[in-house]
């Protein structure tokens, strides 16, 4: 199996999924049904409904489940992309135009300014993307 093609899979999962919470969700949700819609339209109706269930699921998801529910959520959308580029090796090579274009707008975008103070034993926990923070 060619490694290029698994790192794209593991990329592309991981993208659905964090922009399901963000901005950026419409955006990409598109870029996706729109390539399923080329590549394997019979299906695309079903990305489509399964795309907006693993959103809804995870918006709803108490914050003890989220980490699990993001990880297995991850690796369905990982696969199923990854079904995808085995089967046509073009369809890769679009869906890595479309993460470029996205990444583009994303730094552009990009211009968080952070401020914080912590107080009387208070903590701070700041991000520009993604945090997840386990305590034991």
């Amino acid at each position: 199996m060619e490694p290029t093609l698994i790192a794209l899979a593991n990329a592309g999962g991981s993208a659905v999924v964090s922009a399901m919470a963000t901005d950026g969700w419409q955006t990409l949700r598109s870029g996706v049904v729109d390539l399923w819609r080329r590549f394997r339209p019979d299906s695309a109706a079903e990305l489509e409904r399964d795309l907006e269930t693993s959103r809804s699921a995870l918006l709803a998801a108490p914050d003890t489940e989220i980490h699990p529910l993001r990880q297995a959520l991850q690796s369905a959308w990982q696969g199923r992309m990854l079904t995808l580029f085995l089967e046509d090796r073009t369809a890769a090579a679009e869906f890595e135009g479309l993460l470029s274009r996205l990444t583009e707008v994303d730094v552009h975008r990009t211009n968080n300014t952070f401020n914080a103070e912590a107080r009387d034993h208070g903590r701070v926990y700041q991000a520009g993307g993604n945090q997840f923070i386990s305590e034991r």
